[in-house]
């Protein structure tokens, strides 16, 4: 015969004036819904609003991540606030650069779109070169 013991979760008690439940999952609902709405703009044939919507969603989760405590996040805070936030921006980034570089496009396009994509590459290059000293960092004299 096996004994079962069930066990309740305790909650911690709720302090004066904290922040409803639902708060927390208020900004990941944010960013949901600004991308499935741009999916939806570009399901309609509204590329490039569709497409700005969604970076912007994107961007504005990680700035989101950056500012708010973990408690506030709900699934926006999946790994590290820097690995979260590293990601969120540079898709953002690069969707904003596919919706500014798909013709027909002028002048002013085609130069916010180079400047997104220097913008991508100088990011990415930061990154390689703090990964690689914080690498050397790490090793152990030998």
């Amino acid at each position: 015969m096996s004994t079962e013991v069930h066990r309740r979760r305790r909650r911690a008690p709720r302090r004066r004036g904290a922040a409803p439940h639902w708060l927390g999952r208020l900004p990941y609902l944010l960013v949901l819904s600004g991308v499935a709405g741009g999916l939806a703009l570009c399901a309609v044939d509204h590329f490039r609003k569709g497409s700005g919507l969604m970076a912007a969603a994107l961007l504005l989760g990680a700035l989101a991540r950056l500012l708010l405590p973990e408690s506030q996040l709900g699934l926006l805070a999946v790994r590290s606030r820097s690995v979260d936030c590293w990601t969120l921006v540079i898709l953002g980034e690069m969707v904003a650069f596919v919706a500014l570089s798909i013709p027909p496009m002028d002048k002013t396009g085609l130069v916010l779109a180079g400047a997104f994509g220097v913008l991508i590459a100088a990011a990415m290059v930061v990154r390689g070169l703090r990964l690689l000293i914080s690498g050397r960092r790490e090793t152990p004299p030998g």
